[in-house]
């Protein structure tokens, strides 16, 4: 791993690079061994543990033993103001979502994604990928921008304020593909607001099936609650996004 700051921001990088041999390079010789067309993969986060990381590379080996990849994820300082797209109040606890999404994804657009592109060369594919809010960020972010070749919201806060209205008024910016995910127990929830996650879900897959810019999609159902798996659960997005460069 290697961890640097760009614009004020931490950003963790995680390589493997395609090999002959199968082998990985670590990521502080990647700049100079990474071949081919391994995909920039951009993961949003919240460091809640400080394997989580970890944790989530563990889950990548296992379900995507060969191809290279480079990983970079950016962390949100505070989930609910960095990664909402919009002005909401809170669902539950007391903190309201501040809606500072633009800012963060004007730091991606702007700062991250070129110094990466500087580090690790151009015309690599770039998947954006999130877990919960972060996964709804992603969405967003491919209706707001056209960078993204891959989206994967897994397990996605479908249910923020007023995301039903803006999907219906927009489409993708770019070709890309798109992978969405939810377990099968997000749905059955007390909480009113949060509990719209499954039909809005569904309806975002029906969106996107009409979006003459998604190329690919795919709805995957998950056994188990909100907080089961995320690492497996993200890393089956990124292999499915991967899988879709050779069909």
């Amino acid at each position: 791993m290697d961890e640097r700051m760009i614009n004020g921001k931490r950003v963790v990088l995680v390589s493997k690079v395609e090999r002959g041999d199968g082998g990985a390079v670590p990521v502080e010789h990647a700049e100079r061994r990474i071949i081919g067309n391994a995909p920039l993969i951009l993961w949003g986060t919240f460091l809640h543990e400080e394997n989580e990381i970890e944790h989530f590379v563990d889950e990548l080996e296992k379900i995507i033993p060969e191809g290279g990849y480079i990983l970079a994820a950016f962390f949100a300082e505070d989930w609910n103001r960095d990664f909402s797209p919009w002005e909401a109040p809170a669902v539950f606890g007391n903190e309201d979502f501040a809606g500072k999404g633009a800012e963060m994804l004007d730091w991606l657009t702007d700062q991250c994604i070129p110094q990466l592109e500087q580090d690790f060369g151009t015309g690599r594919p770039k998947y954006l990928i999130g877990y919960s809010l972060a996964g709804l960020f992603a969405l967003w972010a491919g209706y707001e921008t056209d960078m993204f070749d891959g989206i994967a919201s897994c397990s996605g806060s479908l249910w923020f304020r007023d995301w039903d209205s803006y999907v219906n008024s927009h489409t993708m910016k770019h070709f890309c593909n798109v992978y969405l995910s939810l377990g099968t127990k997000e749905e059955k929830t007390r909480n009113r607001q949060m509990a719209l996650v499954g039909d809005r879900t569904r309806e975002q897959f029906r969106i996107l099936e009409s979006d003459e810019h998604v190329k690919k999609l795919i709805l995957e159902w998950n056994p188990g609650g909100h907080f089961a798996d995320s690492g497996k659960r993200l890393a089956k997005g990124v292999r499915w996004l991967m899988e879709q460069r050779y069909f």
